[in-house]
């Protein structure tokens, strides 16, 4: 679809000649699981009626990252929607170096514990031996619930959104800002590989990454019946 269109956000955004999906970079990781070629998957429903996918514990779905994304990401922002089936957490997806050593990149949730759990983005250069947590925001837990979460990463801060609303913003230090992937490094989809595992359980309908940080102010549309769940502190649990 091509449009002229101006969205009176939090900043100024404005589509000029373009497709939204090309305005806002969108890259739907989803679209991996669409020639239905992965053992461990079934399909069903979200709440809102549109299809998810049920990850059980044998799934291994991954493809080399230049399928999906970008080389590299700047300023960039994520959204997920997803209802777990175990307590356990696990990543919802990671790019991970050749070695399947190290997450460059990666949406990771801790164990629920007291009825709460961290969601966590790992970020690590191509460089680096060990996967790094650049911020963590805890969550509560609640049983059977879709959940949809947003990760807006800027230069120098990252804001988590729960259900699309705001809930918390952490400084963080990027360095370097701009994150480049190693050419053979692998996207996985529900884990982040044999070595590091982090096996999620559960139903996933959407991960999509954003080019455009600000593509959740356009994006991200609120559950129409929401459950709440507040944010909790986060604390350092983190596999």
């Amino acid at each position: 679809m091509i449009c002229t269109l101006l969205v009176p956000v939090l900043g100024s955004f404005e589509l000029v000649g373009q497709s939204i999906k090309d305005a806002l970079a969108e890259y739907t990781l989803t679209d991996i699981m669409n020639n239905n070629q992965f053992a461990g998957i079934e399909f069903g429903e979200a709440e809102d009626g549109f299809p998810a996918f049920r990850f059980l514990q044998t799934a291994d779905v991954k493809s080399p990252y230049r399928m999906l994304l970008p080389e590299k990401l700047y300023e960039f922002a994520i959204l997920i929607t997803f209802r777990q089936s175990s307590l356990k957490g696990g990543y919802l997806f990671s790019v991970v170096n050749p070695l399947d050593t190290v997450v460059q990149l990666g949406v990771h949730l801790s164990p629920v514990v007291k009825n709460s759990y961290n969601v966590s983005l790992v970020y690590t250069q191509a460089d680096q031996n060990i996967g790094r947590k650049l911020a963590s925001f805890g969550v509560a837990h609640v049983p059977d619930k879709w959940n949809s979460i947003a990760l807006q990463v800027l230069s120098d801060k990252v804001s988590f959104y729960y259900d699309c609303e705001l809930r918390n913003t952490t400084l963080v230090t990027r360095e370097p800002i701009e994150l480049v992937f190693d050419s053979a490094s692998t996207l996985y989809i529900g884990q982040a590989g044999s070595i590091i595992g982090g096996k999620f359980e559960g139903y996933l309908e959407k991960i999509n990454v954003y080019g455009n940080p600000d593509a959740i102010n356009v994006t991200c549309m609120p559950p129409l019946k929401a459950t709440i769940a507040p944010t909790t502190a986060a604390t350092d649990i983190f596999d």
